[in-house]
């Protein structure tokens, strides 16, 4: 089957009705359930205006989370953050730790109407605290707050290369969908439009299919194996922002 594709999409959720419209009901009531508890098992969040020591944590971390993923590519961070001169608009950092130890963080920009991720990174899991949300969920939450609470209407996850598994994981797409996000093309500066024959794939992957028409992607193309089918399936619950079809790995 050949599948048409950008090779660059970008993620935005609309936060203008409440923080919480789009978050599923089950990452609602993980965080829910989680935020009364962040304090006894020793969790702590900052928000600051981006400055040189949020680099000391943050880059150990998003190298390693980063540097490991097949078709990895890593970024001068700093320069194209801090030291940009080319950008009007603010930076800011989100810090989260749990114990005194870093366990992730963003560092986005306060624009107009939106706050958009530049770059973000995150322990997959806590060390030891006994919380049902995830911390890329926690810093979802609190940034999503921070957002709604300087009167911005959108926040954006930025620009993914498509397809994920033969660049980014599987699992990014699963979470940006979780958290209410939905994926869209660009300025045609931003991308190339592709082809690939889902026929000869052989790794799992999931391909988000150029829009027929308008910059909204609806269609995903989910390619595994039926072996391998329950690793990925929750990226095929959000209908309603991205319908994924499943074709098997010949």
């Amino acid at each position: 089957m050949q599948v048409t594709f950008p090779s660059h999409h970008r993620w935005q959720k609309d936060i203008s009705s409440g923080i919480e419209i789009d978050f599923s009901g089950r990452a609602a009531k993980k965080i829910h359930a989680s935020l009364p508890m962040l304090e006894e098992n020793s969790i702590n969040y900052s928000i600051e205006t981006l400055a040189e020591d949020f680099f000391i944590d943050f880059m150990p971390l998003y190298t390693e989370q980063i540097g490991n993923k097949q078709n990895a590519l890593l970024y001068d961070v700093k320069d194209k953050t801090l030291f940009n001169k080319t950008h009007s608009f603010p930076y800011y950092s989100f810090s989260l730790y749990e114990s005194g130890v870093f366990i992730g963080g963003t560092i986005f920009s306060l624009r107009t109407n939106i706050i958009s991720y530049a770059y973000r990174t995150f322990k997959n899991n806590w060390q030891q605290a006994k919380v049902k949300a995830s911390p890329a969920m926690i810093g979802e939450y609190v940034i999503a707050q921070f957002a709604a609470e300087h009167g911005k209407k959108f926040l954006s996850h930025g620009k993914d290369r498509n397809p994920y598994g033969l660049n980014a994981a599987i699992g990014l797409a699963t979470f940006k969908l979780s958290v209410g996000c939905r994926p869209s093309v660009g300025k045609e500066s931003e991308y190339t439009i592709q082809t690939i024959d889902t026929d000869i794939i052989i790794e799992d992957c999931l391909i988000l299919e150029q829009p027929k028409e308008g910059t909204n992607i609806t269609k995903a193309y989910l390619v595994t194996s039926p072996e391998n089918l329950e690793k990925y399936i929750q990226v095929t619950k959000y209908p309603d922002q991205l319908t994924v079809e499943v074709l098997f790995r010949k």
